[in-house]
């Protein structure tokens, strides 16, 4: 991972979006380096200072979310962060596609842990629609395996049809993050 300390460019976009979708929200150890003195080129790094700043608005705006889960856990023993298996035992899939998983009962999230890949296989649970977070109009039906597109800056989320999360519009608030971070455009 990230402890060698090299920052890849492709490696920190994604675990910026991975460590969304966790409790905690972990960017380090980093021996006092961050996106904007880098010890490679380009030194500033206007993409991934915007992921981190999409990624860490978006951990901030689920915090409420969150606690209900910890309080769920905390009740009831179901963890936060749920493999597929847990919540569709009998789909062969979820036993299979083993880095997708829920967080809370509303949010499936796919991390990409390859570098270089912009597309990713995922398995949607049985029993439910699920609303995909960055082309909002478009729904699927569970108890498939559906491939989307995952930009560097996207990590495969869906919503499940139903929920009252409202995670607004993720492609403006990265165009957004862009600008904030110095971007100029194309």
């Amino acid at each position: 991972g990230y402890n060698q300390q090299t920052l890849d460019h492709d490696m920190c976009a994604r675990w910026l979006a991975f460590s969304c979708f966790t409790p905690i929200m972990e960017v380090g150890p980093t021996r006092n380096v961050a996106f904007w003195n880098l010890p490679r080129e380009p030194r500033y790094d206007t993409e991934l200072i915007a992921v981190w700043r999409l990624y860490a608005r978006l951990h901030e705006r689920l915090k409420d979310y969150s606690h209900r889960q910890a309080k769920v856990a905390h009740r009831t023993g179901m963890p936060i962060v749920r493999p597929l298996f847990l919540v569709d035992p009998h789909a062969p899939e979820a036993w299979s596609n083993w880095w997708t998983y829920l967080y809370g009962p509303d949010l499936l999230v796919s991390p990409v842990w390859e570098n270089g890949r912009r597309t990713q296989d995922l398995y949607l649970p049985s029993g439910d629609q699920w609303r995909d977070a960055w082309n909002p109009g478009k729904t699927y039906a569970g108890g498939r395996t559906v491939t989307v597109n995952a930009a560097l800056h996207q990590i495969p989320i869906f919503v499940r049809v139903g929920s009252s999360l409202d995670l607004g519009d993720l492609n403006e608030q990265y165009e957004q993050s862009l600008a904030v971070a110095g971007k100029k455009p194309d």
